[in-house]
């Protein structure tokens, strides 16, 4: 069983004791990503990231999303809640993204009005990152997001400026 299928059986647990895991909505071997609830906001639709909890990155891993959790930017995905489940994995609870790029672009390439409209809030974002001494880590398709008919980037491959991935 890969990685994937194994991540995707672990709808219906619960982490921390308060985020159930909804819905498995991607992911890869090394993370996945659930659809979750945050207590008293059932109405409303968060995503979770679980990465397992290497032993000598695990602290820095939660100080970068908690860094990144004080960043306030309307492209940027918010997060709202990280921490630690057991000794074997991280979490973090973030804004609940509709789609993203990289599933867009299987189906069809972009049209040049598309990417034209979709830079402009891209390197909004970047540059109010690189403002605040960050940098994002990882900017690929699956990283940019839409939430509503707003673009956003996601903020969990944040890091500061002078420190390596």
């Amino acid at each position: 069983m890969s990685s994937t299928e194994v991540w995707k059986t672990w709808e219906g647990r619960v982490i921390d004791g308060k985020f159930p895991l909804r819905q498995w909505l991607s992911g890869s071997d090394h993370s996945a990503v659930f659809l979750t609830e945050r207590p008293g906001q059932q109405s409303e639709k968060f995503a979770l990231k679980l990465i397992p909890a290497d032993a000598g990155d695990a602290d820095r891993q939660l100080a970068r999303w908690r860094a990144a959790a004080q960043l306030s930017h309307p492209h940027l995905i918010r997060i709202y809640e990280t921490g630690r489940s057991g000794q074997t994995l991280l979490y973090a609870v973030m804004e609940y993204a509709e789609e993203d790029l990289s599933q867009i672009l299987p189906q069809r390439p972009l049209a040049p009005a598309e990417v034209t409209d979709m830079l402009p809030p891209l390197l909004d974002a970047l540059s109010y990152l690189h403002s605040k001494g960050f940098v994002h880590g990882r900017i690929t398709p699956s990283n940019i997001l839409a939430v509503g008919d707003q673009l956003k980037l996601s903020t969990d491959q944040v890091t500061s400026a002078g420190e390596g991935n």
